[in-house]
């Protein structure tokens, strides 16, 4: 597989841990990344954010355009609510949690950097790095109810060190 065969590389925030490789992914169909954070990204260039990262990357800048999450910001990247791009600032800005439902309901939550893991939403332990405090811990908040539900099949964060490689279908 080759990067120009990827329809879709969605960006849950350009943190250098989450950006710093997106230039491998240029010749990818679409690169994602919620205006908010590519805005908030410019306004704070320290170590965390660093333009060189996507400079020469197209990245295709979405405004919210439907209204889940703990802030009613979300962007459904298809318009059929299959895969949602959902706001949970704290972190930063822009953070998204990315949601894939199915037909039947179901659905995989991928929360990036909105915890660290399931310890994160099940003692509601924020984590070291924030923007704000409170808007993390309410998205947070959010993040715990979406995982409880009974439709949730997996919710999954980036850094949790419970994770392993798997593959699940749903």
């Amino acid at each position: 597989m080759k990067p120009s065969d990827i329809d879709y590389v969605i960006i849950s925030h350009l943190d250098c841990d989450h950006a710093n490789g997106l230039r491998q992914f240029k010749d990818a169909k679409n690169i994602m990344v919620a205006r908010s954070e590519y805005e908030y990204a410019k306004k704070h260039p320290y170590i965390r954010f660093k333009k060189k990262w996507w400079d020469d990357v197209d990245l295709n800048l979405y405004d919210w355009n439907d209204s889940q999450g703990p802030f009613g910001r979300s962007y459904d990247l298809f318009g059929d609510k299959s895969i949602e791009l959902i706001n949970i600032p704290g972190h930063t800005a822009g953070l998204v949690a990315t949601k894939i439902t199915n037909s039947d309901g179901k659905y995989f939550l991928y929360y990036g950097d909105g915890g660290y893991g399931e310890k994160s939403w099940k003692e509601m332990v924020t984590s070291g790095i924030s923007m704000d405090k409170s808007a993390q811990k309410k998205s947070l908040e959010w993040i715990r109810k979406e995982s409880l539900d009974p439709n949730c099949v997996r919710s999954l964060a980036c850094h949790g060190i419970e994770e392993k490689p798997e593959v699940f279908e749903f």
